[in-house]
């Protein structure tokens, strides 16, 4: 794309114009040095990396080849979309999407697991809203830790962690690759694998919850992936109105995290 190109489409889609001096919105890094910068020092902040389609410089290779050593999705898209997402900042065709703290690596996390804990599995969540939510409740209840898959998840967005209210700083979060690799590593751990389903096989009030528990939560829409529920020991499902039809996720995350406490009353002083 030339530069006149560019700037044309940049005035079609009512995009900022870039300028030097602009400060990048909260969440980004923007621009070769300003990215390179955050895979360098800080990985674990660094949810996703997006570059413009069709961009194949050097130095594009070099922070695609930063990002697969350090374990961060990239993905290529529209030079519009970012121009919009820089909002007038110089993004050179490259920005960072930015978690609002540096996340552990799963085996991190797994590794520092007692002989009792109790985790959550985020799969699916797209809302950043949501996700926030779901972190306040984890870490007013006691959770352990929870798990993010790279690419099915929302990241921890400035929305996600403001929505939290203080939850992050209770709640250690860790970065998952793949889903049901990371079920199998914690079930050969003797974890007890549960599936929040509306489609459960059993009511939260015959659910069973072991010492050691992982609690798999699916995304608004689709809610839990077959391939995940098949790992699960039990499905859990809330009894609610039928007019009512459905509960935010947030809310059942919620209301599922709060049985489990009642029925491991022994558990609270630790955790509190």
């Amino acid at each position: 794309m030339s530069r006149d190109d560019d700037r044309r489409s940049r005035r079609r889609s009512g995009a900022p114009r870039p300028t030097a001096s602009a400060t990048p919105p909260e969440g980004l890094a923007c621009g070769f040095h300003a990215v390179r910068m955050v895979l360098s020092e800080s990985p674990g902040r660094v949810e996703k990396i997006l570059l413009a389609r069709g961009q194949h410089d050097q130095r594009t290779r070099r922070l695609v080849a930063m990002a697969r050593e350090a374990g961060v999705a990239f993905q290529q898209v529209p030079s519009e979309a970012l121009e919009r997402l820089a909002a007038g900042v110089q993004h050179q065709g490259m920005v960072a999407k930015l978690a609002g703290k540096a996340l552990l690596e799963a085996s991190d996390l797994i590794a520092a697991l007692g002989e009792e804990a109790l985790v959550v599995l985020v799969d699916g969540v797209e809302d950043p809203r949501n996700l926030g939510a779901i972190i306040r409740s984890a870490a007013a209840l006691g959770v352990d830790g929870m798990f993010l898959p790279r690419n099915r998840t929302t990241g921890l967005s400035p929305a996600a962690s403001k929505t939290a209210a203080g939850g992050l700083e209770l709640l250690p979060v860790a970065r998952a690759g793949n889903s049901g690799q990371l079920l199998d590593r914690l079930a050969d751990r003797d974890f007890e694998v549960a599936a929040l389903d509306p489609d459960g096989d059993r009511t939260l009030w015959e659910a069973e919850f072991g010492r050691k528990t992982v609690i798999v939560v699916g995304g608004e829409a689709k809610g839990v992936r077959s391939s995940l529920r098949e790992r699960c020991t039990q499905r859990i499902r809330i009894p609610i109105h039928p007019a009512v039809g459905s509960l935010n996720v947030s809310v059942a995350v919620g209301i599922l995290l709060a049985e489990y406490r009642r029925q491991c009353p022994d558990l609270r002083a630790r955790r509190a």
